[in-house]
């Protein structure tokens, strides 16, 4: 069985590659970057830069692409910044669908995001939820599956969507990796009781559910199913690695220290770690609804509160 994967080598594709591999799978990669010959193992690797051309692919069909090529976790300070998002995550995509025309694949999943809804605040979010974001990552995201959806190709290609929720998993970039990297410096406080919930996929139970969707398709929120609080990823997180207690801050001290790092950030011209909309999102319940993807699918993810462990080993090393 052969695949494509995009966005190697970065933090989801490694992952995604390893699984594949392990099942016996031959695994070409394509990304910005090149990479030492020992990280090639079944394939080749491809360097290109979705954003500007499309890729000169090998002339094979490939069993499936997976898309995790996308910019992310950042909060666009210029004009030029929010471009960026649909340069790479809109025009990337549809450079690499061009070059996948002349030999379409048999099935083609994409690594979409739950900011796709342009949610604050919810529970239980479904798939048929409204696309409603309005910021430049969500926004890019959803023009991104539209392509993956729609666009045509001279024989039948499945299609497969995932919105992945926080990752828990070594070296996050996102969210849940900023937490912990905070706690590891004694920066981190829950506000309030921590009692704020979001949804939680761990790392290693994305790449198996990918190979059963590629058997079907069809568009998945990915969750382990249990919603973790805020107050229950920190008491986890800081049992397993020792770190010291700190108290929860009140609401108007949170909200008075957000205030203070947008000043700093105003006169810095430099993102600060802590603002109005990190407060919010710590402090308002934002869930999604991944009992389609149980319903559908005999995948079952492992609990992220019984498996921390593992989005703090490689931290340390």
């Amino acid at each position: 069985m052969k695949l494509l994967l995009t966005g190697y080598p970065g933090f989801l594709a490694q992952s995604i590659k390893t699984w594949f591999e392990q099942q016996g799978w031959s695994v070409d990669t394509l990304g910005l970057l090149r990479v030492a010959s020992e990280d090639k193992r079944s394939g080749v690797h491809i360097v290109c830069n979705l954003a500007e051309h499309a890729p000169v692919l090998p002339e094979v069909r490939y069993d499936l692409v997976i898309h995790a090529a996308g910019k992310a976790h950042v909060v666009p300070r210029t004009a030029e910044e929010a471009a960026a998002f649909f340069a790479v995550n809109v025009q990337g995509t549809a450079n690499l669908l061009s070059a996948l025309q002349k030999t379409p694949p048999k099935a083609v999943l994409f690594i979409s995001s739950v900011a796709v809804y342009g949610l604050t605040s919810g529970e239980a979010v479904t798939e048929e939820a409204a696309l409603l974001a309005e910021d430049p990552y969500g926004k890019s995201k959803i023009e991104a599956e539209k392509l993956i959806l729609n666009t045509m190709f001279p024989e039948p290609v499945r299609r497969g969507i995932v919105r992945l929720p926080l990752i828990a998993g070594a070296n996050a970039p996102g969210n849940l990796g900023s937490m912990f990297r905070a706690m590891r410096k004694g920066l981190y406080f829950n506000i309030g009781s921590g009692a704020a919930r979001r949804s939680v996929i761990l790392l290693r139970d994305i790449a198996p559910f990918l190979a059963e969707l590629a058997e079907r398709g069809g568009v998945y929120n990915l969750t382990d199913g249990r919603d973790l609080s805020f107050a229950e990823l920190y008491s986890g997180l800081r049992k397993r690695n020792h770190f010291p207690y700190r108290p929860g801050l009140p609401f108007w001290c949170a909200f008075l220290l957000a205030l203070a790092g947008e000043v700093i950030q105003k006169i810095t011209r430099r993102q600060f770690m802590f603002n109005r909309r990190r407060l919010r999102q710590m402090t308002q319940t934002l869930t999604f609804d991944g009992r389609a993807a149980l319903q559908d699918f005999s995948w079952r993810p492992h609990p992220v509160l019984d498996h921390l462990d593992e989005l703090s080993a490689a931290e340390q090393n």
